[in-house]
């Protein structure tokens, strides 16, 4: 039995005919014939009636067109998989962060789109999973610096290895119409009267676990989250024309953004989140992923461990 088979069966099934099953296949009506008569004899039974008004599909041929659209539908989903492009496709999952995407946007601009970039945005678990299922080469995070060390652990069990690049400190995200927009930095104790959007809870997150980052001068329950979304276009947004703010890495430069949004540093915030990517124990990233990763150490501007 092979794919060709089933897809010669699926063609019947819809068509109702062999004629009409063979001008879609664009193949003849002896042919779609002798290939359903030779899937019949393989099966040991038969698949269709033949009569004067066409065929029809027996029990036992219903039974196998549902079996059958499942394998052809899970053998295109493999074929996608496929790159289209080998050796020329940036394929990466980022936890969702502003700064990510810009980065996305800077490695196109300096690629000069030689490579095709695959996004995609999740949480750290989804990220990883990703990267487990080989949907994606690398998978890029930000976790809280102390969890570090439990993450590594849950990946080792995924077969994969965590690659710290380096550690950022937290910083605040304002639009224009937020009232410290002009301000060049804020402290802990002004977050609690501030309003929020933050990204969908995920164990990791920056967010989760603000009450490690923040020396316990602040419980993450106490923010005022209004808006919880996991959409860079809702969170962009939402900072261009609100007076909520986000919270994010700091970053050493501010061009990576296209939007009117200031970075506000936290004032006595070390550097307490950790920037680094998944990726398959052992593997060689791909020339696209090497290039990717470069120019994340080079933005992050800390001394990357090997």
């Amino acid at each position: 039995m092979d794919i060709r088979q089933l897809e010669y069966f699926v063609a019947c099934c819809e068509q109702g005919s062999f004629n009409k099953a063979a001008a879609c296949l664009y193949t003849t009506q002896p042919n779609v014939s002798k290939v359903i008569s030779s899937l019949e004899r393989e099966l040991g039974r038969e698949l269709f009636e033949r009569g004067s008004k066409g065929i029809r599909l027996t029990p036992f041929g219903e039974t196998i067109r549902e079996y059958a659209g499942n394998i052809l539908k899970n053998a295109g989903l493999i074929r996608s998989m496929a790159p289209a492009n080998p050796g020329k496709k940036l394929s990466i999952a980022t936890y969702s962060s502003n700064f990510l995407a810009g980065l996305l946007l800077e490695f196109y601009q300096e690629t000069r789109g030689k490579y095709v970039i695959e996004h995609l945005q999740g949480t750290v678990e989804e990220v990883t999973d990703y990267v487990k299922k080989g949907i994606s080469e690398i998978g890029v995070v930000v976790l809280a610096k102390k969890h570090e060390a439990a993450f590594c652990h849950i990946l080792g069990h995924k077969r994969q290895e965590f690659h710290h690049l380096g550690d950022r400190e937290l910083c605040l995200f304002v639009g224009p119409n937020h009232p410290l927009y002009t301000r060049d930095s804020v402290k802990f104790e002004e977050l609690s009267s501030l309003k929020f959007i933050r990204g969908a809870r995920d164990y990791f997150s920056m967010e989760h676990h603000l009450e490690a980052v923040s020396m316990g001068v602040l419980n993450s329950e106490n923010l005022h989250n209004m808006i919880c979304s996991n959409s860079d276009f809702v969170y962009v947004n939402t900072l261009m024309h609100t007076d909520l703010c986000g919270l994010g890495i700091g970053l050493p430069e501010e061009r990576v953004w296209i939007h009117d949004i200031r970075i506000l540093p936290i004032i006595g915030c070390e550097p307490v989140l950790t920037v680094g990517y998944a990726a398959a124990a052992g593997q060689t990233l791909s020339r696209p992923a090497e290039e990717f990763v470069c120019l994340l150490k080079e933005r992050l501007g800390c001394r990357a461990e090997t």
